[in-house]
């Protein structure tokens, strides 16, 4: 017996149609930059993040959400050679956010049936379950993709700070500062990871530019009070990067891409 979770096709085809131009740009960048059976696992990857995240609801700027994994592929693509990094880069965001979808297309790859069953996954058996969804959930990646994406991925995916907070009874800003503290710290120890930093500099490339947002709503000012702490890292990290690095080449570039947002929007 196969699984269906419950989603809104017409909202799904609607968020495609959105980005389609963006999906099909990615296509044939691709298609340039690798062959044979690196563009296949990076096509592959493609598709399985546009099956996980066209479900979900769109991001604050109203954005589908399929658009932001899109933006930090391409720019991985444009930071490195590497497929796995690539394919990462499309999934990054896949377990933290919808570790669900991952487990239900591992149950219907495990064991297919015509036979579809509609089920719901709420709020409440996400969280009770979590760890099951996300461990199963890694397998997936590991068994579709190999243990270096399914590496990139786990490290790249941040731990449930949130849920910490509640359980130690923080609220307000003493909830947000203790999240933000251990996210900038989480992005200390992978910045350590020559990959990884590649990957976490493609993501906050995309994350920190928060012009489409009204900058006197609280998201903006949330997001600016995450980001500015970890941007000041990643500056200072490229500032000291050897030689050997695979990103020393592209530091000057990436510097001044990240110091020109960081005064215009975070000064």
């Amino acid at each position: 017996m196969s699984f269906e979770l419950n989603t809104n096709s017409q909202e799904v085809f609607a968020r495609r149609e959105k980005i389609e131009a963006e999906i099909e740009s990615f296509r044939a960048k691709a298609a340039e930059k690798f062959s044979g059976e690196d563009l296949q696992k990076v096509t592959e990857a493609l598709d399985f993040m546009l099956k996980i995240h066209l479900p979900q609801s769109d991001r604050a700027d109203g954005k589908p959400f399929a658009s932001h994994p899109l933006a930090v592929a391409e720019r991985a693509m444009e930071l490195s050679d590497n497929p796995d990094i690539v394919a990462a880069a499309l999934i990054h965001d896949g377990v933290e956010d919808q570790a669900d979808r991952i487990f239900i297309e591992r149950i219907n790859r495990k064991y297919p049936n015509r036979d579809a069953v509609h089920i719901n996954i709420d709020e409440e058996i996400k969280k009770k379950h979590k760890h099951i969804f996300r461990e199963r959930s890694f397998r997936e990646i590991k068994e579709r993709f190999g243990d270096k994406v399914k590496y990139y991925v786990e490290n790249m995916t941040n731990h449930d700070y949130n849920s910490l907070a509640e359980d130690l009874g923080l609220t307000g800003a003493a909830k947000q500062d203790f999240i933000n503290r251990h996210y900038a710290e989480h992005v200390e120890e992978i910045m350590g990871d020559p990959d990884l930093f590649v990957l976490k500099l493609a993501d906050l490339s995309v994350n920190i530019d928060l012009h489409s947002m009204d900058p006197k709503s609280e998201k903006y000012q949330k997001l600016k009070r995450k980001y500015k702490a970890v941007i000041e890292a990643v500056m200072e990290k490229l500032k000291n990067l050897e030689s050997a690095h695979q990103l020393y080449e592209k530091r000057d570039e990436a510097l001044s891409e990240l110091d020109q947002i960081y005064k215009e929007q975070y000064v």
